[in-house]
């Protein structure tokens, strides 16, 4: 089925093209060999890269649409993000701790 949507979508005349596998299946030992022959492109796994404070467990092929999802929008220009300033944890009456508590005393 993937070989009869590639070959009628725009991406098929691009003879350089390489095919992209991603997810926990794309795993299984000897896949991505056996999709180079059916497709006849080169195929590779895809993990995500470059995102920082990954743990080890989350960098595998496993992540790497849901990690590409997560940074698509900054990507594409769609979404802008600063990181924080200040790495603390505010714990006045407006802070995190104090938030946690007023919903916890609310809530139980």
């Amino acid at each position: 089925m993937v070989r009869d949507r590639l070959a009628v979508s725009p991406f098929a005349a691009e003879p350089r093209g390489r095919i992209v596998l991603t997810g926990g299946a794309c795993q299984l030992t000897g896949l991505p060999d056996l999709a180079t022959r059916i497709l006849g492109r080169q195929v590779r796994i895809g993990r995500p890269l470059g995102i920082a404070g990954m743990p080890d467990a989350a960098k595998g092929a496993a992540f790497a649409v849901a990690a590409g999802l997560l940074v698509y929008p900054q990507a594409a220009h769609l979404e802008h993000f600063e990181p924080r300033r200040r790495r603390y944890l505010m714990t006045g009456t407006g802070g995190y701790f104090a938030r946690v508590g007023r919903w916890l005393r609310e809530s139980f």
